[in-house]
This record gives structure tokens, sequence and C-alpha cells, in this order.
């Protein structure tokens, strides 16, 4: 027969244990304070730090140190995962800022500033932003899409390269009107500012837009297609969350800039690339080692079949190294830079480096 078991309760003296309580009771309240008044302090004080680019200025300067992180840990160096072409499906229509209106490919030409050398070349204009690019109505889209335009309607008023045209409510063209409107506009822009009249989407024109009689080359499709054409199956991946593996068909950038080499600047290359649309709404800006990366692409055929204009035709960048929002559009100038380029989203908040 077992013996009972006796449960002894241990107890420490009830006035100790009071004074310990209270204590930890005091000190908790006393952090818990000070904790939520610095965190209180922090985010009046992000909060009060003055704006850059539609951000606190401690915020963005956060950001700025994470692109150096990422640029000393991964050195723009990594490649994308390829895929079969099997797997590749249409890429959604998304950002249609620059392509409201169809581009004739006629009339294209691909601005390209700072090159090596660039007197001595066939392709040599004196003055690039003298170029004229012509439009024809609105684009199209072959699907739905949230963002983008339709074509104008009657009494809307569309830009057609440097000449305007009017419709008037019955639908026929005024064009000496138009003449007339555009002459007097772009008249009035050379006497306020030295750049190009552009830049009429929401972020405003670009402080790396060319100033007019900038000299550089002019080339054609058929230039860029002497270099060497590459196919490839990547992922394009969109801030917004989706993705998309797309077939892609154009030419290497860095095979683009051995055959037009950056100019260079103190005895080195420039540290950056910009691009803009040809009406200079939309523009990006880039480190030189994300334009010599392997499979960054400018882009003239998605899934076998030439750009269509909602794409950006005929050229776009895609470079898997980045975000979607800095996969330009409709590339109408490339120019080398030593100092950081302006860019289109970092003036509504977002980060310039927009690496994935």
């Amino acid at each position: 027969m077992s013996e009972p078991v006796e449960h002894v309760i241990l107890t420490g003296d009830a006035e100790t244990v009071k004074r310990e309580s209270r204590r930890r009771t005091r000190r908790s309240f006393v952090v818990g304070g000070l904790a939520a008044a610095a965190g209180y302090g922090a985010v009046r004080w992000i909060d009060s730090s003055p704006d850059d680019h539609r951000l606190q200025s401690s915020l963005r300067k956060n950001l700025a140190f994470n692109a150096d992180v990422n640029r000393m840990v991964f050195d723009e160096r990594g490649l994308a995962p390829t895929y079969d072409v099997s797997q590749s499906r249409p890429l959604r229509l998304n950002g249609t800022v620059g392509l409201e209106q169809a581009l004739m490919g006629s009339a294209w030409r691909l601005q390209v500033v700072g090159v090596a050398n660039a007197e001595s070349s066939p392709l040599y204009a004196k003055d690039v932003t003298a170029w004229e690019y012509k439009y024809g109505g609105g684009v199209t889209p072959m699907e739905a899409d949230h963002d983008l335009k339709q074509a104008p309607g009657n009494g809307d008023v569309s830009k057609t390269g440097a000449k305007t045209t009017v419709l008037n409510p019955s639908g026929a063209v005024n064009s000496a009107a138009g003449d007339a409107i555009a002459a007097r506009f772009e008249a009035l822009a050379k006497q306020m500012t030295t750049k190009r009249y552009e830049g009429k989407a929401e972020a405003g024109a670009s402080k790396s837009g060319l100033d007019i009689g900038t000299p550089g080359l002019l080339l054609s499709m058929d230039d860029l297609m002497k270099l060497p054409r590459v196919e490839q199956v990547t992922e394009f991946k969109c801030i917004e969350g989706w993705s998309s593996v797309t077939h892609w068909g154009g030419v290497r950038l860095r095979d683009f800039l051995e055959r037009y080499p950056p100019a260079k600047v103190n005895g080195r290359e420039p540290r950056y690339v910009y691009m803009e649309t040809p009406d200079g709404d939309y523009y990006c800006g880039y480190d030189l080692a994300v334009a010599r990366h392997p499979q960054s692409l400018l882009v003239t055929e998605m899934a076998g079949q030439p750009l269509a204009q909602e794409h950006g035709a005929p050229l776009r960048l895609y470079t898997p190294l980045k975000y979607g929002y800095k996969q330009i559009k409709r590339i109408g100038l490339i120019a080398y830079t030593d100092s950081k380029p302006d860019d289109y989203w970092t003036k509504l908040g977002y980060d310039w480096y927009a690496g994935l």
C-alpha cells in the first residue's frame, strides 16, 4: 500500500513579492512610455522631413541606402532564369505614358547622344532634337487595358510630330489652323526654355532632357538591326505584384554600347545611361552596369512578332534586373551621362534603383 503524498506549497514573504511586482510594473510602464514616445517622435521627424520627389527625404535616403547595399551584394551581375518558349505568354498591357498616339515607323529615329567620335560617323547630326516624329491617330489596344487611352474623338487636339492636327466638330481636318497653332506654341516654347517643348505627363518635363541644338547620331531601325539578333524567354516583373514569362527578341544593349561606345569623361566611362520617349513624356535612368548586363535587351519583337504600338513599338527596353516601371517603351533617345539622370516614377515617389 503506497504512502499518501504530502503536497507542500512554498510561499515567499508576501511583502517581498508585492515590492518586486510594483518595481517591475513601474519599470515596464516607464520603458513602454519611452518606447512609445520615441516611436511618435520618429514618425513626426519622418513626416516633417523635407519632400524629395513626393517622398520624405529620410525615406528617400533609406531607399538610397538599400540601393547601395544591393549594388555591393549583387553588383548587377545576377542572371535571370530562362524558360522554354512553350512556357511564355502574352505580356499584359500596363503603363501608357508616351504611347497615346500611334507613331509612324518610317518617321522614327533613335537619337544617341554622348557617343565617342560621333562627328566621324555617317549617322552624325548637328542637332538630333530637330528630328520630327510623326503620329497618326490614337493607339488601338489589342486587348482591354485599364490604363490605355483611346484614340481622340471629334473636337480633340492631337499632336502630330511638330504639327498639331485640329479636328472640327464634323471630323474634318483643318491643317492650316493646326500648323499656325503649332508654330505659335513652338515659338513660345523656344523663348521660354532652351529645351524641347515636352514633358506634359504627370511627372512633368525631365531635367535630363536635351537642349535644342544637341549633336549626336540618328539611327534608323535598319542601322539598329545590323547588330546581332538575340532571343530569350525570361520573366517580366511588375511592382504591382504580377509577373509574366515572356518571349523577347531584339539586340543586346551591351552590343549597342560596343557599336556606339560612350565618350570618356575625365578619362573614364560615364556612369549612367538615360532614355526617353520621342515626346519626352516618359524617361528613365540606369547605371551603365545595367546596360552591360547580358540579358538587357533593346526589344523589337515579342512572342515572335514585331512589337505592337501599345507595347512600345518600334523599340523598348527589357532588363531582368529591374521592375517593370524601368522597362521604358517606345525609346526615342539614348544618352550617356555622368550625372544621375532624371526618372519619371522617381519624381512620383518611387525608387530610382528599382532593383529586384
